[in-house]
């Protein structure tokens, strides 16, 4: 089999990366086109991937000025990327023996049922108060630990909104601007065909990802093709759409939305949303992140093979899924099977994760955020923006993953979990999976307690409280002990 072949694999698995995916064992099912000819990876230039984005001078008809991005990740004195560390960046106090036992019970319960698995990574947050664990394996005959970096997927999404929102209450532009109105200076918007992007899409409507245009991701063929380009940028992506868009107003759940609202945001700062991202965000809040594509690998003529062994320090935890298609047996570890290194797989795929789920990090530090995000006075956002993103939920928006009385907002979704003797508690977040890695991350302002879990492989199966997947009955345990324990005091 030849790169062709593998480039359409590729593709295929990540059809629906970054959303948690409803369906229970068959989310590795393969759509393969065939017959297509695609040039060698080896014969592109050796060039890096650059981001476009513009600056906007003023509010008026000013000129708008294309500028290259700046890659926000650690260089070194000749300006080359470094390898992010991550670890461990504040001293927290611990929780109470009895919970730390209870939580942990409350993942190895799931964990050790599931059959088609690799490493777990959780982190359970409150108030200055953490506890971590971590098991399973992060790559052949490596321990998965509570350093090692996973994929945060489509959990990504909630900085994207909270970023959005904090523009809009900054003036940068409206949640009823058009696209028309807020790309009208965009060096790439005429190239956004109206028969396939809807002009008059408002920002709201791409927060609650009610445009009604159709998913980018469906172009298997077209993707495969932008994984080889040495230039791409996220219009590159929008311009995949090949489908018309249907009325606006109608809850579908895809990434097209979140693109286009990674765009606006850089568009009217003259920042790549990495930067952005650490500007506002990260370092505020001492959150160590990656952030893919842009700090991502650079493209070059021997990325299939590049092994990405300086990436980040731990190395980033192995995907896990259906090996089948490239030899292997079942289930297994994807980069040790296939024929591309991790290089490729985080350097032309990581194009696909633009905006929607490219974060990598830590369950620490998405717990943290988590937590600053959603609760009362909490230091991610204002006051009056986290009102903004609380009150977006409408139970006409139900997404693909949800359970009963779940539903959507600003690029987070709304639930309950029932803890038995009459206690129903809310929780805020967002889960996400494909790719070989699956997250969740809820906060409950009832317990004031905020759970992040991120995994190495899909784990699309039913746990053990009923309709629910692994992570979300682990939360439930969670959430349940805590309770139980009378707020944890």
């Amino acid at each position: 089999m030849n790169k062709v072949f593998y480039l359409l694999v590729i593709v295929s698995l990540f059809a629906g990366f970054g959303c948690d995916r409803s369906a229970d064992k068959d989310s590795n099912s393969m759509a393969l086109e065939e017959g297509t000819e695609y040039e060698s990876l080896n014969q592109v230039d050796a060039s890096p991937i650059p981001v476009t984005t513009t600056v906007i001078t003023d509010s008026d008809d000013s000129k708008v000025d294309p500028e290259t991005p700046v890659i926000s990740g650690p260089t070194d004195e000749g300006g080359s990327p470094q390898p992010i560390i991550f670890s461990s960046t504040k001293d927290y106090a611990s929780f109470s023996s009895t919970l730390d036992s209870a939580f942990q019970s409350a993942v190895d319960k799931e964990f050790s049922a599931i059959s088609e698995k690799a490493g777990i990574s959780v982190a359970v947050y409150t108030d200055g108060t953490v506890w971590t664990y971590a098991t399973g394996e992060a790559d052949t005959d490596v321990e998965m630990t509570i350093q090692t970096p996973l994929m945060v997927s489509s959990t990504s999404k909630t900085f994207l909104s909270a970023l959005i929102l904090t523009q809009i209450e900054n003036g940068l532009y409206k949640l009823s601007d058009s696209l028309e109105t807020v790309f009208s200076h965009h060096p790439d918007y005429p190239s956004f065909s109206p028969e396939k992007v809807n002009h008059n899409v408002t920002i709201e409507e791409l927060l609650t990802m009610s445009s009604g245009m159709a998913d980018f991701s469906k172009n298997m063929q077209g993707k495969s093709g932008s994984y080889k380009k040495p230039d791409w940028s996220p219009s590159d992506t929008i311009n995949l759409i090949q489908s018309p868009p249907k009325n606006s107003g109608t809850f579908v759940y895809n990434d097209t939305n979140v693109v286009l609202l990674g765009i606006i945001a850089e568009l009217y700062t003259g920042k790549p949303h990495s930067t952005l991202y650490r500007e506002t965000f990260f370092n505020p809040l001492g959150i160590t992140t990656n952030i893919l594509p842009e700090e991502g690998i650079a493209w070059h003529k021997d990325l299939f093979s590049d092994q990405g062994n300086n990436f980040s320090v731990p190395r980033i935890a192995m995907p896990y899924t259906d090996v089948s298609t490239w030899g292997g047996s079942g289930f297994g570890n994807m980069i040790q099977t296939a024929p591309f290194g991790l290089g490729y797989y985080i350097g032309a795929v990581g194009r696909l994760r633009y905006a929607c789920c490219g974060v990598i990090s830590l369950p620490e530090h998405v717990a943290l955020w988590s937590y600053e995000l959603y609760r009362p006075n909490g230091s991610a956002i204002s006051e009056t923006t986290r009102t903004q993103l609380l009150n977006s939920f409408s139970e006409t928006r139900i997404p693909p993953w949800a359970v009963p009385n779940e539903s959507y907002g600003y690029l987070a979704s709304k639930r309950t979990f029932d803890l038995g003797s009459s206690r129903i508690i809310t929780a805020y977040g967002h889960p996400g999976g494909g790719g070989g890695y699956s997250s969740l991350m809820r906060y409950s302002p009832e317990l004031d307690l905020s759970i992040s879990i991120l995994a190495n492989s899909e784990l699309s199966f039913k746990g053990s409280c009923g309709k629910e997947k692994p992570l979300n009955c682990m939360a439930k345990g969670i959430f349940t002990a805590y309770g139980d324990a009378e707020g944890g005091k």
